[in-house]
C-alpha cells in the first residue's frame, strides 16, 4: 500500500474516504482511532492518520483527492471573512480591560 495523503481533521478523513468509497477504491487508515485518541503535535509514526492505497489504485485516487482539496481550498478562499473595525477595537478592550476575547461578527466583504 503507498501513501495517499494525511488529511488534517476529521472532516477531511471522512470526507476523503466517502470519495474513495464511491469510486471503490480500496483503502486503509493508519492510526485511525488510536490517532484520535491524542490531541496536539501529529507524529508521523506515532499518532498521524494517513490514507492508504493499493499501488494500481494509487494514480486515480490521487487525481480524486486533488480535485477534492483543490475545490476545498477553492471554497475558503471565496469565504474568506473579516472582522469589521468596530469588533476590532471592541475585542482589543475587551481583552485589555477584561481578559477575554469574544469574536465578533464577521464581514462577507471583508470591508472595515
Amino acid at each position: 500500500m503507498i501513501d495517499l495523503h494525511s488529511p488534517n481533521n476529521e472532516m477531511e478523513l471522512a470526507m476523503i474516504k466517502s470519495i474513495l468509497d464511491s469510486e471503490e477504491i480500496d483503502y486503509f487508515v493508519k492510526n485511525e482511532n488510536f490517532g484520535s485518541l491524542e490531541v496536539g503535535p501529529q507524529i508521523a509514526l506515532f499518532n498521524k492518520r494517513m490514507i492508504m492505497v493499493r499501488g494500481d489504485q494509487y494514480e486515480r485516487a490521487s487525481e480524486l483527492i486533488k480535485d477534492y482539496l483543490k475545490e476545498t481550498a477553492r471554497g475558503e478562499d471565496e469565504t474568506e471573512q473579516r472582522y469589521s473595525l468596530f469588533d476590532k477595537i471592541r475585542m482589543a478592550i475587551e481583552v485589555l480591560l477584561f481578559g477575554w476575547l469574544i469574536p465578533g461578527r464577521k464581514n462577507k466583504h471583508g470591508s472595515d
